[in-house]
């Protein structure tokens, strides 16, 4: 008896035995404890995603009918998950919704201690007084698009063009009432293209009144008659307007010429010295030099004027002009000849009047003979006139019509130069409620009004070491036409660049002074100047999207998609 008592040889077992189902339970519990961290965190996801499908159509709906709706959204989202739900209600709260949903999990080992279910509480708030969506798409469409990256299976427009067709299919998924969700486009390069069929639009400078309209021309001549006198269509591409309006949404008013858009009409440039052209848009023949090749580029009299015109040329002194005149006297223009000094003509001839009549009077100007058509660069093809380098897109104002934006966003072209400015500047006049154009709503808080920037490279004009007007022509004209603030005098490549980036900074800042939520997506440049520029752009460092590679595009889009969407949930 005494050796049965103190045997202790089965007292392992025995405390093995008395261990084993708290050990079951703390492992277990374990299990159970991460079932219901898994449980909670699938609740909220589907009460978010339950309470913004309702939100989107809350309007004249009573909390019953929501609660029911967003009920069978939590549902299906919930899918396989096990879930036990004990309450869930919908119900508005000021401006917005709150969702909640009580619960439980079951339990598989906490059982065994008399806890057979975890408890999940989970809410979801939703903002719902953004009742509209206003999106502009600011799209840069210059010659660099065209190019298929290394390694890339698309060039980068293509991959522009499916990636934003995607961000239309999903915001058009949104919502039932597609007049909740506008979208227009502006395809940007050298120039932006307002529509030729804006020709005639109170916002236009159909009677020459800025002072722009007489560059590299003379103030009075309308370019829209020099358009149809040439038997050239204005493709509708306009220049930049005078500073400060360039980078404001300044409501064009006829009593204020400098707030009105003027029409692009590139000039006709010298013609060529030997076999090949020397410039990119030489498309009628030159008359007598009066001065200056950058005079001569400006001299209407190639255009069909008649010799009288110079009279108004103000580059030009009085002896020049005399001189001029009476050397061209017989050349059906009745100014210039002592007969006319003698009978008090004189006076009327410098005006640019006599007995000609006035020169800037269509029916008093003769045709000339055009010239062919030819490429005078390898990688940009467009017909010379005084629309050359105005191939992009017009405008596609703020439309619920999403065929026509497809159909824009698969008609884009690219070529030309870099002019973000343009772009933006447009963009946010898309979005205004102002003309040029008006279909934007008012900026209230009940309307959202976004733009997505998308530049593949740098603000460019190219200057031209000893060519006249120092630079390609642009929306500034040339650079000795001064227009471009920050130019003026001497200047070099860098100063042009600084005044561009500059211009571009400034109407960034003014559209998000204005109301515009900014996304700015760089693709395909990695450069220090493109990414200070393109990031200051940006709303938020979180509104910045740098893309590398084209083929990604698609991801870049999506999640300015989501973004927008994102009714501002909160937990």
């Amino acid at each position: 008896m005494d050796r049965f008592f103190f045997n202790q040889r089965g007292n392992v077992a025995m405390i093995f035995a008395l261990c084993l189902l708290p050990l079951i339970v703390m492992m277990g519990g374990a299990v159970d404890m991460s079932r219901q961290r898994s449980g909670e965190s699938r609740a909220q996801e589907a009460i978010d995603a339950a309470l913004l499908a309702v939100a989107r159509n809350a309007d004249g709906k009573t909390d019953a009918q929501l609660t029911k709706a967003a009920r069978r959204w939590f549902e299906t989202h919930m899918g396989d998950t096990v879930f036990d739900i004990d309450s869930f209600s919908v119900v508005r709260v000021g401006d917005g919704l709150r969702a909640n949903v009580t619960g439980g999990v079951d339990t598989a080992f906490l059982g065994l201690i008399g806890i057979g279910e975890l408890k999940v509480n989970r809410t979801a708030e939703i903002e719902i007084g953004l009742t509209k969506i206003e999106l502009v798409m600011a799209l840069d469409t210059t010659g660099s698009m065209a190019e298929t990256p290394s390694g890339q299976s698309k060039t980068k427009l293509e991959s522009l063009e499916d990636a934003a067709l995607q961000m239309v299919t999903t915001l058009d998924d949104l919502s039932e009432d597609d007049s909740l969700i506008e979208i227009g486009v502006v395809p940007f390069a050298t120039y932006v293209n307002v529509g030729s069929n804006n020709a005639d639009a109170s916002w236009m400078d159909t009677q020459a009144k800025s002072e722009i309209h007489g560059d590299n021309l003379v103030n009075g001549l309308n370019r829209f008659d020099l358009y149809e006198h040439l038997g050239y269509t204005w493709k509708g591409c306009v220049m930049a307007r005078i500073a400060p309006h360039d980078v404001q949404d300044t409501k064009p008013t006829p009593s204020k010429p400098e707030t009105l858009f003027v029409p692009l009409f590139h000039p006709d440039e010298p013609d060529k010295a030997g076999w090949r052209e020397d410039y990119p848009n030489n498309y009628v023949d030159d008359v007598q030099s009066i001065g200056s090749t950058l005079l001569d580029v400006g001299n209407p009299v190639k255009y069909g004027l008649p010799w009288s015109v110079i009279t108004l040329m103000d580059d030009l002194s009085e002896t020049q002009k005399r001189l001029l005149l009476a050397a061209h006297e017989d050349d059906g223009d009745e100014c210039g000849d002592e007969e006319d000094d003698n009978q008090g003509r004189g006076q009327e001839c410098n005006k640019g009047k006599g007995k000609g009549g006035n020169p800037l009077n269509p029916n008093k100007w003769h045709t000339v003979e055009l010239h062919d058509n030819y490429q005078y660069y390898s990688n940009m093809d467009t017909e010379i006139g005084p629309s050359f380098s105005c191939d992009m897109s017009p405008i596609l104002p703020l439309t619920s019509n999403y065929l026509e934006v497809r159909k824009t966003i698969k008609a884009l072209k690219a070529s030309g130069s870099t002019n973000i400015s343009e772009g933006v500047a447009w963009a946010w006049r898309a979005l205004s409620p102002e003309a040029p154009f008006m279909e934007g709503d008012r900026f209230t808080r009940r309307v959202q009004k976004v733009m997505v920037l998308l530049s593949d490279g740098n603000n460019s004009i190219a200057t031209r070491s000893g060519h006249f007007g120092g630079t390609d022509y642009s929306a500034y004209g040339y650079m000795e036409n001064e227009r471009l603030e920050g130019v003026d005098g001497w200047y070099d490549q860098k100063e042009i660049l600084d005044a561009m980036d500059k211009r571009t900074k400034l109407v960034c800042q003014n559209a998000k002074q204005a109301g515009v939520r900014i996304f700015v997506i760089r693709l395909a440049q990695e450069d220090e100047r493109s990414e200070k520029l393109l990031k200051g752009c940006a709303s938020s460092k979180d509104d910045f999207i740098d893309v590398q590679e084209s083929d990604d595009l698609d991801v870049a889009f999506r999640e300015i998609a989501d973004k927008i969407s994102n009714l501002r949930i909160s937990h």
